[in-house]
């Protein structure tokens, strides 16, 4: 019995010798790492005075207003846990990066990887700025060494190369929009290079990794700007085209567009990663804002686009069926929102607090008078809380329908509502995946865009081609354009529900 006691008093004096040892060795760490970070230089701002305001009270005072513009007018996702923001002077992309920011303002990020291209350094790969702090006219940003050597090691692409900073705008002009709407943040700059598709997928491996193992600690904010120096007609047409990529997830559409210069990302690269990112997250885009310089700066015959966009991942509890209440809920709110509008010109204030209803849903209106078609608009995609995204459609359908002149009030008794709420949009890439009677078709090629909901083919008695070839003439493309290489074909589901 002694023996047992002694033995067992000599492992507890070990494990304590083996804690203090384990302690030891972490206090010694961070210590290092305390000093590496306050003796690694200072990054001064070198576009201080150029891109933005050098003064720290003009500077904040721009990057307030640009903010408070956003957030009245921009409706923010939930969920968002990257964005893409343009990098130009503050007079001509102040306005729309500012959108971007406005989506993370105050969320508890306390990491973010800035990732842009180089502009006037040329190398392969992917440079990380590996310790220290950058400095703005709103004070110093330190560096997170800790996680940029992570990335290092999760893509074999990121290396330490911080001489490709020394004269890059791309991040820097991130900084004090950062500043001004996150609190107690690190940043972990990267630029991309001369890169492959290889490296893409493997830098949006990394991002998955790091995003979902940190998630809502870790931003990525990813910087570029859209076509340059198009007259202004031709900017619009090729950056809708581009953010209609970006918004789809198209990586493949976007890569081939890029290749082909029918879409122009200065950051093409960081796009491409983090939409791979996105996917592979089962996230949704949503474009926040678009301009360009002709609209900020005057001059339209030689313009630069600017876009900002958010990827956000929806609540995993968040799509399942309405229930019987919920259904009845939003037709009651569809009605009085109807009925409203047609009467006054106005809708009602409505106080909404189910889970369900708040959620962001894809969703259609139709609206029909004794079986006849009278109005139907819709969301293909989440814009909005599933309830206001219903008052809007319904008074869409009811006044914006081009088919139809705007429903009267004395139409109001014999209409009847139908609410169509959709599932997210899956592409595909064989007709044989569509179920006629279960899926609606939303189709895509070039500049035309068609959608039909499911119950369309049902009341028609369409099979499968036929389902397709009408779709076609909805987007306006002709009838076979659904076998094209170029056309893109989404398949959803929908939970349709009437008065």
């Amino acid at each position: 019995m002694g023996d047992m006691k002694k033995t067992r008093a000599n492992e507890g004096a070990a494990a304590r010798v083996l804690m203090a040892a384990l302690l030891a060795c972490i206090l010694v760490a961070a210590a290092c790492e305390a000093l590496a970070q306050s003796t690694a230089p200072v990054k001064k701002p070198v576009f201080s005075g150029s891109f933005y305001p050098a003064d720290s009270v003009s500077l904040q005072t721009m990057v307030d207003g640009y903010l408070r513009d956003a957030e009245r007018l921009g409706d923010v996702p939930p969920g968002v846990f990257a964005v893409i923001a343009p990098h130009a002077g503050y007079v001509y992309s102040g306005k729309t990066a500012a959108y971007s920011y406005n989506a993370v303002r105050r969320k508890g990020f306390t990491t973010v990887i800035l990732l842009g291209p180089s502009h006037r350094s040329s190398f392969k790969g992917i440079a990380l700025y590996p310790s220290g702090t950058w400095e703005t006219p709103l004070g110093k940003v330190p560096v997170d060494a800790v996680m940029g050597r992570k990335m290092a090691s999760l893509c074999g692409t990121v290396r330490n190369l911080p001489g490709a900073f020394d004269e890059e705008h791309s991040l820097e002009v991130q900084l004090p929009f950062l500043q001004r709407t996150l609190k107690d943040f690190k940043i972990v700059p990267l630029l991309t290079g001369a890169v492959e598709r290889k490296d893409m997928e493997a830098l949006s491996d990394a991002l998955v990794a790091v995003l979902t193992r940190y998630r809502g600690k870790v931003l990525l904010v990813v910087s570029s700007d859209m076509s340059h120096y198009h007259p202004y007609s031709e900017a619009v047409r090729m950056d809708s085209s581009t953010l209609r990529l970006v918004a789809d997830l198209d990586t493949a559409g976007l890569l081939e567009g890029l290749a082909k210069r029918q879409n122009e990302l200065c950051g093409g690269p960081a796009v491409v990663a983090s939409m791979m990112a996105a996917t592979k997250m089962g996230a949704e885009a949503q474009i926040l804002h678009y301009t360009n310089s002709g609209d900020t700066a005057g001059d339209r015959s030689r313009v630069v686009g600017y876009g900002s966009v958010a990827f956000w991942q929806p609540d995993s509890k968040a799509g399942s069926p309405l229930a019987a209440a919920e259904k009845k809920r939003l037709l009651a709110i569809a009605r009085k929102t109807l009925e409203e509008h047609v009467s006054s010109k106005t809708v009602p204030d409505i106080d909404v607090r189910e889970p369900r209803l708040l959620e962001r849903r894809g969703v259609f209106v139709t609206l029909t008078i004794h079986g006849q078609l009278r109005g139907c608009i819709g969301y293909i995609k989440p814009v909005a809380p599933l309830y206001r995204s219903v008052m809007d459609m319904t008074v869409a359908a009811a006044s914006r329908d081009m088919r139809f002149r705007p429903v009267t009030k004395g139409e109001l008794k014999d209409i009847t509502i139908e609410i169509s709420v959709l599932s997210p949009l899956r592409l595909i890439t064989s007709a044989d995946e569509i179920k006629v009677g279960t899926h609606g078709l939303y189709i895509v090629k070039g500049g035309n865009a068609g959608l039909l909901l499911p119950q369309v083919a049902t009341q028609y008695k369409w099979g499968r081609e036929e389902f397709l070839q009408n779709t076609c003439t909805k987007a306006g493309l002709p009838e076979k354009a659904w076998k094209d290489k170029e056309t893109k074909v989404y398949v959803f589901s929908a939970q349709i529900f009437s008065e």
